[in-house]
């Protein structure tokens, strides 16, 4: 199986060490427009001159399945591409910027009957695992509401805003635990460094079912830890998750996980805490090269065997696409904004952010 990744960049080197680490360089083209890069893929990992170059298209001809790690405003064009050309396609997160180019991706997807897979990894961590099976349990009771922290010093990036950097990862995750997407929106953002695009951002979900999901990202608030992807930076990513027997808090930057069994109950007319065990069970520990390689795989699997990757990118790629349209109309306006509502409109993401309160 012939492989082809577009894009060196950042997180694309991750890719190229985990498609290594699976023993797929033999397979492997490799497209990026930096002749540095493309030299550190030659020299590092062997890669033959031949089959690396600024140019994707003529690599098209002989790949099986092609990997897009290039700027997000890119993707949908280049997903498209190739899956008109008969080519099973991973694409990092986010798979496009506007919920009408999602819906034309999942159209093509269907005429093409083409695998397409979003790189969402964090559904593939031990912890979102675990997490994801106490909940299916029903370990943790009724779950009433989720939060999460994905922020911390670090370069801004600069074809997106910090939320579908990183705030996406665990809108993402959320839906996928619980299994639902929101039905409403509310998020604050902010630009503070005057780009048009935000570096700060809360984000609000309500569910149809009655959960309640926070979300906090941004460049400008500390993180607790060193951070395994990016260099120079010190970040925060945890999660909480409470349900009416059990909470969940864990954090992904050291692989730990807190599980307190405590319920609250009606006490001479008092609601007070009923305290039970607190565990801490030990989950395997993952780099983010290996992250990587767990999803690839799964993509890899799902092109043999010809089914519908998880997650779908019709289930989720295209509703995530709204949601994060949701988030910016929210942002624009000052209030909650429906997913789909009837008067919504869909609109370029740079437009929204432009528009929304900066705040500096």
């Amino acid at each position: 199986m012939n492989i082809l990744q577009i894009g060196l960049g950042g997180f694309g080197k991750n890719h190229l060490r985990a498609w290594a680490q699976m023993g797929k360089i033999r397979n492997l083209r490799v497209v990026d427009l930096s002749e540095d890069r493309l030299g550190e893929a030659r020299h590092l990992f062997g890669i033959a001159s031949d089959r690396v170059g600024r140019e994707y298209r003529p690599f098209f001809k002989d790949a099986d399945v092609v990997d897009i790690v290039t700027p997000s405003d890119s993707h949908a064009a280049l997903c498209e591409e190739a899956l008109r050309l008969g080519k099973d396609v991973f694409v990092e997160k986010p798979m496009t910027m506007t919920g009408r180019e999602a819906e034309r991706l999942a159209a093509e997807v269907a005429r093409s009957r083409r695998i397409l897979q979003v790189g969402y990894y964090y559904r593939f961590h031990p912890i979102a695992q675990y997490i994801r099976e106490q909940i299916r349990r029903g370990e943790l009771g009724a779950i009433r509401c989720l939060s999460g922290r994905f922020m911390g010093f670090k370069r801004a990036r600069t074809d997106v805003g910090v939320t579908h950097t990183d705030g996406i990862h665990f809108i993402d995750l959320f839906n996928a635990l619980i299994g639902e997407s929101p039905r409403e929106v509310y998020a604050v953002i902010r630009d503070h460094f005057g780009r048009g695009m935000e570096d700060f951002s809360i984000v609000l979900l309500q569910y149809p079912s009655g959960i309640v999901a926070q979300v906090e990202s941004g460049y400008i608030q500390p993180g607790n830890w060193v951070d395994r992807v990016v260099p120079n930076a010190m970040t925060t990513k945890d999660i909480t998750v409470v349900g009416d027997r059990k909470t969940i808090r864990a954090d992904f930057e050291i692989d730990k996980v807190e599980q307190f069994e405590v319920r609250h109950q009606l006490q001479n007319g008092i609601w007070a805490p009923v305290h039970g065990l607190c565990t801490s069970p030990r989950l395997r520990s993952v780099t983010p090269v290996e992250l990587v390689a767990l999803e690839l795989e799964a993509f890899l699997k799902s092109v043999e065997n010809r089914t519908t990757p998880d997650p779908d990118v019709v289930e989720s790629g295209t509703k995530l696409a709204k949601v994060m349209e949701a988030v910016y109309r929210s942002a624009k306006s000052g209030q909650a904004v429906a997913i789909e509502s009837p008067d919504a409109q869909t609109a370029g993401v740079a437009s929204l952010v432009e528009a929304a309160p900066v705040g500096r």
